[in-house]
């Protein structure tokens, strides 16, 4: 992870929140939890279809992203550092230009 991104993404939002196993504050499973954030509108992004199925079976770290214009995003995976590498990969003006590509 670039050692610039976190204080990047903290001066280029309003809010940020990081959360680990959110799902046993309401006594479910992590399917059950995506399937709730997916009802309410708070789509997780994974890094792929392995990522997803990581979090099921292991552990779920989720970090969620409330920009300054008012929209969110909501980056999921079953490791902080994969979590936050999304996050780069995915918000981080320096590597979006290998998005685009």
């Amino acid at each position: 992870m670039d050692s610039d991104f976190l204080p990047w993404v903290a001066a280029h939002s309003e809010n940020i929140q990081l959360r680990f196993n959110a799902h046993l504050e309401s006594h479910t499973t992590v399917a059950r939890h995506l399937l709730h954030r997916e009802r309410i509108g708070e789509t997780l992004h994974f890094s792929g279809q392995n990522a997803r199925s990581a979090c099921i079976d292991e552990t779920l770290w989720e970090l969620s992203i409330r920009h300054w214009d008012g929209h969110d995003t909501h980056l999921a995976g079953p490791s902080l550092d994969e979590c936050l590498a999304l996050a780069e990969k995915l918000l981080f003006p320096s590597t979006q230009g290998a998005l685009a590509a």
